[in-house]
């Protein structure tokens, strides 16, 4: 949404060049089985060789129903999918795809925060193999929900391996894939596509489904870092309820690698005034930030928490606006023809204790919905879509240009 754009240029500036993160999900991503990594040129094949593989034979959709699987439905399968419900109600599902090693998929029993999940897979090779390297390498919306994929490099004893993991940050069944074969990069998209878009919950209660959510592709020239995702749920008071959530990956070998992971929920009333906003973020394992604010009965807000290792306590005055009105008067206004649209709100990176004023302008000749977004020092252009929310963000990095546009859109605001 709007003012998750400048939190990731804050995040991203803090990071030092590409990422971002929550804080709350993590603990169900640590329990699983170790991938079983193995540096592979077989057969004699060359490194370029091996990384040329592909499943050349159709792959048969296969039907998958267990009890030990809160999911039934079809995958794309060699052959029988296994199944396996650990202790920690995390559920192993293998899948295979004609090689020797299966695709293999860990579902998890609460949500996840995606860069938190890859973390936690990247760290479980086995003792003896040297992780050398990862990057992200794209992002799909499956179902509405952002699906992050990477790639890790490893090597052991002067032979190199590839491990390809995909983080299907969904609501419903959140999951992470991973394959440890070198080569196989399509089948391995076509297979956890399979999964994610094939299998569907069998639970008695299901998550409320967005009235509109969006999906956002995050990356700095050709180099995807990650995702950003919102969704849009009314309020049972009236007002309306935003979450968002955002993973970006600095890729690099292990001492430059970075997951970051940030989570923002907001409570507005049916003025689309704020009454509760929180934040918070978490960088590989260590969460930096904790904060909530909360309107009082005077009208005031109250904000505590924790932010880059300091205690914030802060008292603020006035009325702050949320992503729904602010759209709300983009829509009415600049995308009207009008001119400058100006609000106040609660940014909690560029400073948790006092409002951040934050400026939308035309960008003349770049067409009717182009506008400029200022906050404080910080200037970027962005494209709104018809109802006044961003769709596409740009602003120079270094040489490159950092760009986040949607990829996915269900629903309308």
């Amino acid at each position: 949404m709007l003012m998750s754009r400048l939190r990731l240029l804050l995040v991203l500036a803090s990071a030092g060049c590409a990422a971002n993160a929550p804080s709350t999900h993590a603990g169900e991503a640590q329990a699983h089985p170790k991938p079983a990594a193995s540096p592979v040129p077989e057969e004699g094949l060359t490194p370029r060789q091996a990384l040329a593989r592909e499943v050349t034979a159709s792959l048969p959709r296969t039907r998958v129903a267990s009890q030990e699987a809160p999911f039934q439905g079809e995958v794309l399968a060699a052959g029988t999918p296994g199944v396996e419900k650990r202790p920690n109600d995390v559920v192993i599902f293998t899948v295979p795809i004609g090689t020797a090693s299966p695709v293999t998929c860990l579902f998890y029993p609460n949500p996840i925060d995606a860069g938190a999940a890859a973390r936690s897979l990247f760290e479980s090779l086995p003792e003896g193999i040297t992780l050398e390297r990862v990057r992200a390498t794209e992002v799909k919306a499956f179902k509405g929900s952002p699906a992050l994929y990477l790639e890790g490099d490893f090597s052991q004893g002067g032979q190199v391996g590839r491990i390809k993991v995909m983080v299907h940050a969904d609501p419903v069944l959140p999951k992470s894939c991973f394959h440890e074969e070198m080569g196989y990069a399509q089948t391995f998209l076509r297979v956890t596509e399979s999964v994610a878009t094939g299998l569907s919950s069998t639970a008695k209660e299901q998550p409320v489904e967005p009235y509109f959510s969006d999906v956002q592709v995050t990356r700095v020239g050709n180099q995807v870092l990650g995702f950003q995702s919102s969704a849009l749920f009314g309020a049972k008071t009236g007002g309306t309820i935003f979450e968002g959530s955002t993973t970006l990956v600095r890729p690099g070998s292990p001492t430059e690698l970075q997951f970051l992971d940030t989570n923002y929920w907001e409570q507005t009333d049916a003025e689309g005034m704020l009454v509760v906003k929180s934040y918070s973020k978490r960088v590989n394992d260590a969460v930096t930030a904790q904060v909530k604010l909360s309107r009082e009965q005077d009208g005031s807000y109250a904000v505590e928490g924790q932010l880059a290792g300091k205690d914030v306590q802060a008292r603020l005055n006035g009325e702050l606006l949320g992503e729904v009105s602010l759209a709300q008067r983009l829509r009415d206004g600049l995308l009207k023809g009008g001119e400058a649209v100006e609000a106040a709100m609660w940014v909690a990176p560029a400073n948790p204790s006092a409002p951040t004023r934050v400026v939308f302008r035309p960008r003349a000749g770049a067409g009717p919905r182009a506008a400029t977004m200022e906050a404080g020092s910080i200037s970027v252009s962005v494209v709104l879509d018809a109802h006044g929310f961003v769709e596409r963000m740009e602003t120079p990095a270094g040489g490159a240009t950092l760009m986040q546009e949607r990829i996915s859109q269900t629903g309308a605001p």
